[in-house]
């Protein structure tokens, strides 16, 4: 049986494809791969293999004979999810390859703005000793704050443990798990992290009215799908005074055209689409599509399948 691996990320080494090779053939699989973003042959792959790169839509499945589509993402709003139920092609992801670096970068913007080091750092690059004031900034730190964690999947189940362990209160929104709904949680939330999927009813799902329901204190964390949060809302809600920081990783284009304008604040911290990089990424990346291939071809239930659209699908 074939398998076209169709893209190659700028952070797969050689070696990691080759394991990736490597565990497919391990399997009896004949693996290919074109590492071109435009269409290869389709017809003789039984499974595709794809990143984030790739728009897998209903042109390239009237092409496609196979029955698996797998993108080495966590994220999957580049595959047209609904056509390939309609299909019978199952749709799978790779959320554990970066789940721990997504948790970790959340982590540390969580901790850095509660505890309000972007405005210490500043005043320590002005030569200003501002021990005195931290009465007045109030910095709240994590142990005993309110947390919404956004989107209970993968990536933001380990965010809840790990918020937990450092004693604080999660509120978990999500349609299966969640245990308290969007807005109540962001009326009472010290701040908020966002772990969900990009869908038709996640897009857009903090934006201005959603902001403005938080308190003042708040700091707000994306490092899901771009199109979740209105950058430019979010900004303009700190600078106004009504959030206290803001860090995004991603963005809804890419590269942000306003990288510059919006981190005019310290408490403003944009990077790259970065969050889920750490070193070893590609070899993470083969062993889980190798673990999903082997799951396929054994006819057993993918480890992370992706399922038919609906409300709010967690990343």
């Amino acid at each position: 049986m074939s398998v076209l691996r169709w893209g190659r990320s700028a952070y797969e080494t050689d070696a990691a494809l080759a394991a990736e090779r490597a565990g497919a053939e391990r399997l009896g699989l004949d693996w290919r791969l074109h590492a071109s973003i435009t269409e290869p042959p389709l017809a003789d792959a039984r499974a595709l293999v794809v990143t984030s790169k790739v728009r897998v839509d209903e042109a390239i499945l009237e092409r496609f004979r196979g029955n698996l589509v797998l993108t080495t993402t966590s994220g999957y709003d580049h595959i047209d999810v609904a056509a390939c139920a309609a299909r019978g092609v199952r749709v799978a992801r790779s959320p554990l390859a970066r789940r721990d670096p997504v948790v970790e970068w959340s982590l540390g913007a969580l901790l850095g703005l509660t505890h309000q080091l972007p405005w210490f750092l500043r005043e320590a690059r002005e030569g200003r000793w501002a021990r005195d004031a931290l009465p007045a900034r109030r910095p709240r730190g994590l142990h005993g704050a309110r947390v919404a964690v956004v989107g209970l999947g993968v990536i933001g189940r380990r965010m809840r443990e790990v918020l937990e362990a450092l004693g604080a209160v999660v509120l978990g929104v999500d349609p299966v798990g969640g245990d308290t709904e969007l807005g109540d949680a962001l009326a009472v939330a010290d701040a908020v992290t966002l772990h969900c999927a990009l869908s038709s009813t996640s897009h857009g799902l903090i934006g201005e009215a959603e902001l403005a329901r938080l308190q003042p204190h708040a700091v707000v964390v994306n490092s899901s799908r771009g199109r979740v949060l209105d950058v430019d809302a979010a900004v303009r809600a700190l600078e106004a005074g009504r959030l206290a920081g803001l860090a995004v990783d991603v963005f809804p284009t890419e590269p942000w055209p306003r990288l510059a304008e919006g981190a005019r604040d310290p408490a403003v911290w944009f990077t790259p689409h970065g969050a889920g990089y750490t070193e070893g990424l590609g070899e993470r990346v083969a062993q889980e599509v190798n673990a999903t291939l082997a799951a396929w071809l054994a006819g057993h239930a993918l480890p992370h399948p992706v399922p038919a659209p609906c409300y709010l699908r967690s990343a």
